[in-house]
């Protein structure tokens, strides 16, 4: 396919112009009723009573004049973002034959041209043509209707004396058949291959109908191929009815996954013409076996008679008579039957007759040939017949008013998009407009699903904000792969051989100047099905939701690569540091892979410690996930840290990171055969992301670390005047800050924010500033010992600092010890060990009240701190009252080592559960049970992680090389520094008796140890076990409780209760639901059915449990009393 040339992104021009444009106000379409057709190819078509009929026409009484047509044309839009595209549907003349009485009837039709989708562009200097072909469809639109009086082809004047005289014209013709994208990205797709691998021939041939050509006059060849030869030279050879006529020598590629993955070359050189009946012969001569081929297209130029045959019309042209005083008499040979009808068709939306003179064979007429002009001659044997496709209801996206958010959606997602819009016009008061797509293209591409039209639509706007495209779009246009889902189009670049050049971007439907910045955010939700849209819709609306506010929102995490001479590593330290610089509230935690111990396995060398810490920094909570290395779409690094059983693993549906991943094309959305791990993050299930800052193609480390820098710089800076960024002006503004300041455009192209972009990060909005410590006010000098107790006071603010007395809530304040030095592990040549600070040594985490505004929280100095680390210690703030929220940070410079005498301290009184605290030893549970441990100490818990052996540590059976610390999921109780909660999700048990041991210390190195007996059955088949009944012997009330292996499921439960000699009594249904593993809701008081007390005595209950197909029944016996 020719390599078309993208206006928009040739960025030379340094001083933008917004582009001056008006629009119709209103669509054709917003009134009549409408009926819509379709062409395959250039023609002149007819359309009778019959067909009208068909469409759901009312003919009665159809007055023809009132037959109106309209549409575009089939080529596709110019991509210049100057260039004037059509502007709504344009009435199209049409030639109307109704028997002369006005009336549409019998056998009365009309006639209308239609240019079909392929565009000839005029090479004026060598006086030939070449195709464009339309990469979006194959089918161009007409739509049609009644009212008013129509638009009809006029004869044309009468011409004035000729000067030249014209029996031959310039014919063109190519072929070009779409089967292969080399690389699925991009718009060049080639054909035919060749090539020495089975069932792939080395020689094809192509036979063209040329007739009329004029013998021994020259036909100019113009072909285009492509190869992939790894370091030697493959040649094509072209032949013409067996004649040599042309040659290309395709050059050698390297075979490096980053060079040019085929070479492709145009040939043009000129032959003989001694026939019409040709056959392209095309010959591949490879270097080596592997070396593979394709034709790409093949023009054929020459001069013809002019001549009609029976059952085709005549398109025609002349170079010849083109003067700019000259007047053409062109004679054309009719060897049809019937009259000759020519229309001179240059405007394809207004033909114009030739008045036309006729002697024996010959038709003759006159014209203007001052300028080149296009032709059709034809006779009744040569209409066409356009393809019915139903009726159109009225649109009129052109009264769209004012917007700041436009919302574009494939329609099976209309609900949800409407969804979104509203949600947004209730939360932050934005302007919205939610289009269908197929809507936008009826008016702004003549219904072709043209890309550019998007941008088009967009640029009808004033200063809009915000565009969303929601829906995946696929880089195959026409629907030629397997399975393809093209909803919503994407941008695809001209490139498609060079993997470095090539890329998919939203950003060409916000780049509305012809500078290099963008105008509008724009983001994606590249949804392919109604749940995955409803998934995302409901995550950006729980996201804002009271369930997802929570200290995680303070949190930020940072992964950086390994090997590379430490390149990602680097990197992320800047990261680090340019984020701290632009917003001192979060707390970071770097997992570094170099930190952490490499572990060869069969699947290669691994990080599974990595791969843990990611998880459970994503179920913790974590603001953003950022990672600098390498990737693909199956995963992150080459060690695989991030894949798709980790992100089955994620269970965070209320703390949803924004995912900002600086790796090669982690989110390939346009690529329907690709299930990537972005896409898995994002639209395939309630946890993973709110929204990913990511890639679509191969990119490089420096340009990617520079708009990754740039974003966060941007997206995590404080509120000024009360207002912060959106996730997509962030974007917008990072992306034009790297084009301008580094001029790396395509690399920044290959970003894309997949994702809301009108909402905002979840960054807390209030302020929380300590004041107190043990009723003293802070001097920021303050000095905490070891084993000492504290109380700090503070204040809730806004922005201002003006203090909120009306927030009542939780604090949630963390303790941090000072910054520790880190090292790598060198565990690669290409990874020197290197050092670096990490501030994530928890030496409190609690919670308090909130009242009117202030607050106080206490906790015992641990034993175990940093003494000798520079810096300072850290206390992160955060708060919430179910509605607003609000963050802070303080520091403490002096840590000092004075232990105090807290008496003969035992250590920990720890309690163990799984799945919630109902749980008894010796229980039921499934593969994935969540660890439950309640943790009490009269001087509190030790999180530091300071001493040596001295963390919270669990054990499954006795395996000590698996040992999990869990100090980062502890968390003191509201209000009580001495009692506090453990949660963490243990995965992957193997089916039978397990045993857990837990073991705490408290701030004083005291310890203590706990364990738990467990039987793991697997989730998929119901067990049931542990029924009873409790109390038992009872006298008022007791409850029936049973163990199951299926937390979370509902239950449909029977209780039948009988006398000891078989009489039932009592009948107790009830549907029930534990997220735990244990089940006591049903409860009986001892009475009948009627309220009756029974007597006392033994009777005996018969217990039928039900979930799906499966069925339980058990039985026991209670004495009542």
């Amino acid at each position: 396919m020719r390599k078309l040339l993208l206006v928009l992104f040739i960025f030379f021009l340094s001083l933008p112009s917004r582009a001056q444009r008006s629009y119709v106000p209103h669509s054709v379409l917003a009134t009549g009723n409408w009926v819509r057709i379709g062409v395959k190819q250039e023609g002149v078509y007819k359309v009778d009573v019959a067909m009208l009929n068909a469409l759901g026409v009312n003919t009665a009484n159809l007055a023809s004049a009132s037959i109106r047509l309209y549409g575009n044309g089939g080529g596709m839009l110019d991509e210049s973002v100057n260039a004037q595209n059509d502007d709504d549907l344009k009435e199209n003349a049409i030639a109307m034959f109704d028997g002369g009485d006005g009336v549409f009837n019998n056998n009365d039709y009309f006639l209308f041209y239609a240019p079909g989708t392929t565009r000839w562009e005029k090479d004026s200097l060598q006086q030939l043509f070449h195709h464009h072909k339309n990469l979006y469809g194959d089918t161009a639109y007409y739509y049609l209707t009644v009212g008013g009086t129509g638009k009809r082809i006029q004869t044309a004047a009468t011409a004035a004396a000729p000067t030249v005289q014209v029996n031959s014209y310039n014919e063109h013709y190519f072929y070009e058949n779409d089967l292969v994208n080399l690389l699925s990205s991009g718009k060049e797709w080639y054909g035919e291959e060749f090539g020495s691998n089975p069932g792939v021939p080395l020689s094809r041939s192509f036979p063209v109908d040329f007739s009329g050509v004029l013998t021994g006059t020259p036909v100019t060849l113009i072909s285009r191929f492509a190869g992939r030869t790894v370091n030697g030279s493959s040649s094509f050879q072209l032949t013409v009815n067996g004649q040599p006529a042309q040659s290309a020598t395709i050059a050698p590629v390297s075979g490096y996954f980053l060079d040019h993955y085929a070479t492709a070359v145009i040939r043009q050189n000129t032959f003989t013409a001694n026939s019409g009946s040709l056959t392209i012969g095309c010959s591949f001569q490879p270097f080596n076996s592997n070396a593979q081929g394709w034709v790409d297209w093949f023009e054929l130029h020459g001069r013809k008679s002019l001549v009609v045959g029976s059952n085709t019309p005549l398109f025609f042209r002349d170079w010849l008579s083109v003067g700019s005083q000259s007047v053409a008499a062109f004679t054309i040979i009719n060897n049809g039957s019937g009259a000759l009808t020519v229309w001179d068709i240059t405007n394809a939306h207004n033909p114009v007759q030739m008045n036309t003179s006729a002697v024996g064979l010959q038709v003759a007429f006159n014209n203007d040939a001052s300028r080149l002009r296009e032709y059709v001659a034809f006779g009744s044997a040569g209409w066409l017949t356009p393809i019915p496709l139903g009726k159109l209801a009225n649109q009129d996206l052109h009264q769209s008013s004012a917007a700041d958010y436009i919302i574009i959606t494939h329609p099976a997602f209309l609900q949800q998009a409407q969804r979104l819009a509203q949600f947004h016009q209730q939360r932050e008061g934005l302007r919205t407009v939610v289009v269908q797509i197929d809507q936008l293209f009826n008016e702004f591409s003549g219904g072709m699903a043209d890309p550019t039209a998007i941008r088009d639509f967009v640029k009808m706007f004033a200063n809009p904000r915000y565009l969303l495209l929601m829906g995946a779009g696929s880089f195959d246009y026409r629907n030629r792969i397997f399975n393809n889902i093209n909803l919503v189009p994407c941008y695809e670049s001209a490139s498609s051989l060079d993997p470095l050049l090539t890329y998919t971007s939203d950003d060409f439907f916000g780049l509305l100047t012809d500078s290099i910045s963008l105008n509008v955010a724009v983001g994606r939700i590249p949804a392919r099905t109604v749940d995955e849209a409803t998934i995302m819709v409901d995550k950006i609306i729980r996201y804002h939701a009271k369930e997802s506010l929570g200290n995680w929102r303070t949190q930020t995490t940072y992964v950086a690569d390994d090997k590379d001479n430490n390149l990602h590593l680097n990197d992320a330290e800047t990261l680090t540091a340019d984020a701290s610089a632009a917003n001192r509230l979060f707390n970071q935690r770097k997992i570094y892979l170099d930190a952490y111990p490499l572990v060869s396995s069969s699947s290669g060398a691994r990080y599974p410690a990595v791969n843990d810490a990611i998880v459970n920094r994503i179920g913790n909570g974590t603001l953003l996930f950022n990672y600098s290395g390498h990737g693909s779409f199956e995963r992150l690094s080459e060690a695989a840290v991030l894949g798709m059983d980790e992100v089955n693993r994620f269970n965070n549906p209320n703390k949803l990171p924004l995912f900002i991943t600086a790796s090669c094309d982690f989110a390939p959305h346009d690529d329907p055969q690709k299930n990537s791990l972005g896409a898995a993050v994002l639209t395939g299930s309630s946890n993973g992301a709110i929204a990913l800052l990511t890639t679509t193609r191969l990119v490089f480390a420096y340009s990617n670390r520079l708009i990754n820098d740039n974003y966060l710089k941007t997206v995590l800076q404080p509120a000024v005047n009360g207002n912060r960024l959106s996730l997509g002006e962030s974007v917008r503004r990072a992306k034009n800050l790297t084009v301008q300041g580094f001029g790396d455009v395509v690399n920044t192209r290959k970003f894309a924010l997949l994702g809301d972009p009108a909402m905002y990060l979840a960054i807390p909005t209030l302020q929380l500033k300590l004041t107190t410590l043990n009723g003293n006010p802070l001097t920021g000098n303050d000095t905490l010992k070891t084993l000492h107790a504290y109380q700090f006071g503070g204040v809730v603010t806004d922005a201002n600092g003006a203090p909120v007395n009306d927030f009542n809530g939780t604090v949630y304040p963390t303790v941090y010890d000072k910054p520790q030095t880190v090292k790598t592990l060198g565990n690669d040549p290409a990874s020197p060990v290197t050092g670096f600070q990490q501030q994530t040594q928890v030496l409190y985490k609690g919670s308090a009240t909130v009242t009117n505004g202030q607050f106080q929280f206490s906790f015992v100095m641990p034993k175990d701190i940093s003494f000798n680390q520079q810096g300072n210690g850290r206390i992160s703030l955060y708060a919430e009252d179910g509605v607003r929220d609000g963050a802070g940070i303080d520091e403490i410079p002096h840590f000092v080592r004075d232990d105090a005498q807290l008496g003969n301290v035992a250590g920990p009184t720890i309690r163990l559960y799984l799945n919630d605290t109902l749980f008894l030893n010796g229980g039921l549970t499934n593969e994935n049970p969540l660890l439950i441990a309640r943790i009490f100490d009269t001087s509190g818990i030790n999180t530091s992680g300071n001493g040596i052996g001295h963390d919270i540590i669990a054990v499954v059976d006795g395996n000590e090389n698996n040992t999990l610390v869990l100090n980062d999921f502890y968390t003191a109780d509201k209000d009580n520094y001495q009692r506090g909660s453990l949660q963490y999700q243990l995965s992957g048990l193997t089916p039978g008796r397990h045993t857990i041991r837990l073991r705490a210390w408290n701030v004083a190195n005291q310890s203590a140890t706990a364990s738990l007996d467990f039987m793991v059955v697997k989730r998929e088949k119901l067990s049931i076990t542990h029924l009873m009944n409790y109390p038992n012997p009872f006298s008022g009330h007791t409850n029936f409780s049973f163990e199951h292996n299926q937390p979370g499921a509902a239950f449909s439960v029977m209780v039948g209760i009988y006398t000891s000699n078989g009489q039932l009594v009592r009948q107790l249904q009830s549907i029930v639901q534990s997220a735990g593993s244990r089940n006591a809701q049903i409860s009986w008081d001892g009475a009948d059915a009627s309220g009756r007390k029974l007597e006392k005595g033994i009777y005996i209950y018969r217990v039928i449990i039900a979930l799906g197909g499966e069925r339980y029944a058990g039985a026991g016996q209670m004495i009542l009393f």
